[in-house]
């Protein structure tokens, strides 16, 4: 093969060369392109890089997304974070009182999308047992009890704890083991209840003219904390005007055709011994049934001389009209409506992740024949 001359050298030399720049440039070039949108290359690469951006912005659009939804949750707590959240209510009926706070409680939370399932029981300790651990075999967000018995309740209390499954009490205090397994309640001021049927009694027994005279009381259900301070509290005033002796108190157990069949008795039994001045039906449907035993014997009542002065200390929808025609002279609220209402404004708070205070004690007022009407609504207007 004939050697190469010095001038083909050369141009090899330069050949080389300049094939070593463009292969330099490329490599360059081929850094360059993941960074720079107006480096060389074919459009297909160009392409894959486009929707690559484009794959990973909707994600990061989705993140934002979901970040901003976890932030409207959060910071709208008062909102939309309680839907789909789920309570047991574990409960009273058929009693009237129970009924309406029932009724009107699930209709609030029903409201703010929290499904709420009911178990009820009359006042039967050993059924609502059973209705607990049904509740707490269902491992809803909340259980709401309103206990039967403050001490027969306990055992439950302290089963859902142990599995997990907060509790509210409501409308009446428990003991103090049974307040140590409980998240919070909301209850009645009991005592102030009390306290007010004897500030009504006795107003009304003075303004008849009474210098002297017999009170009898139909209670609720003995044995609750309900009917206990209550009562401690009615015979602390009553205490301080000895000259109205109260008689033995009777369980009417929250029903008002007891209740009247009590009342029969006493006035029966009272009539040949200057009979009875004062009456105290724990719930104005149990007064509402002294009035009625009353007026099967002709025995008048109202705030007139002569007549028996009948109060109660939570009013219903019997009471009102009663009140009305000046049989009824006292009444306190408790109605189930402000109850339910501040229950359900906690326990929503309570299922947003609010802090709770543990107890929360509804504000009660009493009220007599002389200024009933502003009471109307929230003793009156129930639901069915």
């Amino acid at each position: 093969m004939r050697s190469s001359s010095p001038r083909q050298k050369t141009w090899l030399r330069l050949f080389a060369l300049g094939l070593g720049v463009l292969v330099l440039a490329a490599l360059v070039a081929a850094c360059g392109g993941g960074s720079s949108s107006s480096s060389g290359g074919s459009s297909a690469p160009a392409e894959e890089s486009s929707a690559e951006g484009a794959e990973g912005g909707t994600e990061e659009t989705a993140a934002d997304e979901g970040g901003e939804e976890e932030g409207a949750s959060n910071g709208g707590e008062e909102g939309e974070s309680v839907e789909g959240k789920t309570v047991s209510l574990v409960t009273c009926e058929p009693n009237v009182y129970c009924h309406a706070y029932n009724e009107n409680l699930k209709k609030l939370l029903g409201e703010r999308g929290v499904k709420v399932t009911q178990l009820s029981d009359n006042f039967e300790p050993e059924l609502q047992n059973q209705h607990m651990d049904q509740a707490i075999a269902a491992k809803p967000d909340l259980i709401a009890v309103f206990a039967s018995n403050a001490d027969a309740i306990v055992p439950a209390l302290v089963r859902a704890k142990a599995a997990g499954i907060a509790t509210a009490n409501l409308d009446a205090r428990l003991g103090e083991e049974g307040e140590e397994y409980v998240d919070f309640e909301i209850v009645a001021d009991n005592h102030a209840l009390g306290k007010f049927a004897a500030e009504n009694v006795i107003e009304g027994m003075e303004k008849a003219g009474y210098h002297k005279g017999k009170v009898i009381v139909i209670t609720g259900t003995m044995g609750t904390l309900i009917v206990e301070d209550r009562m401690e509290a009615f015979e602390e005033v009553m205490a301080e005007h000895p000259e109205f002796e109260v008689e033995t108190p009777q369980d009417g157990n929250w029903d008002p055709v007891e209740s009247s069949k009590l009342a029969l008795q006493l006035f029966t039994k009272y009539r040949s011994q200057g009979g009875v001045q004062g009456a105290y039906g724990m719930a104005d449907y149990m007064a509402g049934g002294i009035i009625q035993a009353a007026n099967q014997l002709g025995i008048k009542t109202g705030d007139k001389p002569g007549d028996t002065v009948v109060t109660a200390s939570n009013c219903t929808p019997t009471g009102i009209p009663l009140m009305e025609k000046g049989e009824l002279w006292g009444n306190a609220t408790q109605s189930p409506i402000v109850e339910s209402e501040q229950a359900a404004e906690k326990i929503l708070e309570f299922l947003e992740g609010k802090e709770v205070p543990h107890n929360t004690t509804v504000e009660e007022e009493r009220f007599t024949m002389e200024n009933y009407k502003k009471f109307i609504p929230q003793c009156a207007e129930w639901p069915s």
